[in-house]
């Protein structure tokens, strides 16, 4: 077997995680795509990413999306997960597993979801999923999915195997749609992207919960859903009441 239909083989397998564990969706992005600048000390003591495997979750339940956190917030918390995102770990760790089974480094980096968050050791999980093919960037500043909507949950896996990557979606579901700008009780949205301190404060990502949080525990809580719900692709799951 040559060595590119051994790579194709192990993304088949990779692939094949998609409705055998936690993830409803596995695909995979060029390593090539991501700066040494963006991986930042994940880079530095990994070494070159030839290919991030990409992971998603559809959420269809309320369950999935609790925040549950060790601290009274989440500025305060030295861990900050959901059910969804805890679950969609473990398949992380089975890909990780199968890359070092098949002689290649791997490993789970962290979500960059605001750049500030943790720039020694993480990752875009959004735009490795564009770039995998998912869907594609809406104006909710989310991923939008052709069938699931924003209702991704995302992880990745990062490797030196070179993988082939899947090509980008064609998908394009904001032209002449503006709901979720509409429906953010913020304002933090408009035409021309996101004011992410704005929406910090508001979802609380600051040591002071924001007027969107709501606490169904002392650990326990659900953030701001609005420029989801607002999504006209697919139907949001039920609200927690």
């Amino acid at each position: 077997m040559t060595e590119a239909a051994r790579l194709d083989a192990l993304a088949a397998k990779l692939k094949s995680l998609a409705g055998a564990s936690m993830a409803d969706l596995v695909g995979v992005a060029p390593g090539e795509a991501f700066a040494a600048e963006e991986l930042g000390d994940l880079g530095a003591a990994f070494g070159p990413v030839s290919a991030v495997i990409v992971l998603a979750q559809h959420l269809v339940d309320p369950i999935q999306v609790v925040r549950y956190m060790s601290g009274d917030n989440h500025a305060a918390s030295r861990i900050s997960t959901s059910f969804a995102d805890a679950m969609l770990k473990d398949a992380c760790w089975r890909a990780v597993e199968m890359l070092r089974d098949a002689g290649w480094k791997a490993a789970i980096p962290r979500n960059l979801r605001y750049r500030d968050s943790d720039p020694k050791h993480g990752i875009s999980y959004k735009k490795a999923a564009v770039l995998a093919g998912f869907g594609a960037f809406g104006r909710n500043q989310l991923v939008i999915h052709p069938e699931w909507g924003p209702w991704l949950m995302l992880r990745t896996v990062v490797t030196d195997a070179p993988l082939p990557a899947d090509e980008r979606s064609a998908f394009s579901p904001c032209d002449g749609c503006g709901r979720c700008i509409e429906a953010c009780p913020s304002g933090a949205l408009s035409e021309t992207g996101i004011d992410r301190e704005m929406c910090r404060n508001y979802v609380g990502y600051t040591a002071t919960p924001g007027p969107a949080v709501r606490r169904l525990s002392p650990l326990g809580q659900i953030n701001c859903e609005e420029c989801l719900r607002a999504c006209p692709v697919d139907e949001a799951p039920p609200r927690m009441r």
